[in-house]
């Protein structure tokens, strides 16, 4: 039962961050609002990698899955 819930949890929180990234996404003129898309997305990339390097993660996975929290996080924060 724990391998299966260690298999499925990736794909599981992948699922999350792609409805909270769909649920904010706004269409071209509609987008006046900023926010911190672009930074969160390179501090995900780097907390990827150093949780890939510390906990002997895959790098690939890592980095991809880092980027869209990041991502996510940073669409969830608006700029003043």
């Amino acid at each position: 039962m724990k391998d299966f819930i260690l298999a499925a949890l990736p794909y599981i929180l992948i699922g999350l961050s792609l409805a909270v990234l769909f649920a904010n996404y706004r269409k071209g003129s509609e987008r006046s609002e900023k926010n911190y898309l672009t930074e969160g997305m390179c501090i995900g990339i780097c907390l990827g990698v150093a949780l890939s390097t510390s906990l002997n993660l895959n790098l690939g996975f890592s980095i991809s899955f880092g980027m869209l929290a990041g991502e996510t996080a940073g669409m969830l924060l608006k700029k003043k």
